[in-house]
């Protein structure tokens, strides 16, 4: 054990020798792989940003929305939003149609109602009176809050205009302005009232189409049970064709890594065979000592992972921290970020190419470490 550390502390200090006498030679390796590794972030990570960038344009245009309009021949049930929240992670709001009605202007909007089930939902958003409520977004629809006149069946009622809330759900299903009624106050034969319900969703941390696909299939296969008809629409095809974009893109990341591990390789074999060619008589010698050859070649194998890695991690580092500059001043993809974990693929995949070059460029320093001792001693 002894003779083995001793071994690995000349190995350590002549490395240490051989990189202060010929700087140019561990100098060569750490920029190239530095700039090679920084290179292939700044590229492959672009792939992640631009998905990104596209999964938030999706999301911030309702990409994370999912619309059912469900109908029957008979009053159906539907989930609570306790229900779907459990289920699903998302928020949801269920409103039963009731037909359309008119407002004072003779403007058409839809009228809705709710099931109990999901009273504590819509009950904040009524007016205190208990008149029908004329919800209008305030973003599309310019007028005051206040009493007004609407008609619906026929039929005219006092109702009350009350705005939604910036950040509500129902802003997304309300294009302008929706009349929304109390079960209780219907002013008509309700026998059909039920028998058309629209659900919203709002899915969280939407990142994929199989989030969209879920609630797709948990609707379309509830409805069914209930002998319903649903109409459902998401974005899980435009997420679906993002990721099938995505990985053919694959291809070209691999390609990518390739020619970096090529250029790495063969700088990393050449200067192994050019130093251990430099120092063979040396190392001859130590194995006629009885230095085991797995030794001499671990040390240049030990040599490498310690510049090849320490580089790239160093190209990580400046990455992560740069990786503003070089997205928006050299990529121009705006103000976006990417966190360590959603460039994982790629980081893994750098350093798996980079850990083959290190083994590959041992195999000239593994041949010649196995020569016989008498061939280079003569």
């Amino acid at each position: 054990m002894k003779s083995l550390i001793l071994t690995i502390l000349y190995l350590a200090k002549d490395t240490l020798h051989r990189w202060f006498a010929r700087l140019s030679s561990p100098l060569a390796r750490v920029l190239v792989v530095f700039f090679l590794t920084l290179a292939a972030l700044a590229g492959m990570g672009s792939y992640a940003i631009s998905a990104k960038i596209i999964t938030d344009r999706i999301v911030s245009n309702g990409g994370d929305t999912v619309f059912i309009n469900a109908f029957a021949s008979e009053p159906i049930t539907t989930p609570t939003a306790t229900e779907i929240r459990e289920l699903l992670g998302a928020e949801s709001c269920t409103l039963l149609s009731v037909g359309s009605a008119m407002d004072e202007d003779g403007k058409s909007m839809a009228a809705y109602t709710y099931d109990f089930r999901h009273m504590g939902q819509i009950m904040p958003l009524l007016h205190p009176s208990g008149k029908p409520t004329v919800l209008y977004n305030q973003e599309r629809w310019h007028t005051r809050p206040g009493p007004t006149h609407v008609t619906i069946n026929g039929m005219r009622l006092d109702a009350v205009a009350y705005p939604l809330p910036q950040q509500h759900l129902l802003n997304r299903l309300i294009p302008h302005k929706a009349l929304l009624l109390q079960p209780e106050s219907l002013p008509f034969e309700a026998a059909h009232v039920g028998r058309s319900a629209m659900i919203i969703l709002r899915l969280r941390n939407l990142q994929s189409a199989q989030e969209a696909m879920k609630a797709e299939n948990y609707f379309r296969t509830y409805f069914k049970l209930e002998g319903a008809q649903a109409a459902i629409n998401s974005a899980a095809d435009i997420f679906d064709q993002l990721e099938n974009a995505l990985s053919k893109q694959l291809q070209c990341r691999i390609a990518f890594c390739l020619g970096i591990s090529v250029i790495v390789g063969i700088l990393l074999t050449a200067l192994a065979g050019i130093e251990y060619r430099q120092n063979e008589y040396i190392y001859t010698l130590m194995k006629s000592f009885g230095i085991r050859p797995f030794l001499l070649v671990g040390a240049f194998i030990a040599e490498n992972l310690l510049l090849v890695f320490g580089s790239a991690a160093a190209a990580l580092y400046v990455f992560m921290q740069g990786q503003s500059f070089i997205v928006q001043q050299l990529l121009k993809l705006g103000n976006y970020r990417v966190t360590l974990p959603e460039i994982a693929t790629e980081v893994h995949l750098i350093a798996a190419t980079l850990l083959v070059c290190v083994f590959i460029s041992a195999i000239p320093v593994f041949i010649a470490a196995h020569r016989d001792i008498g061939r280079v001693l003569k």
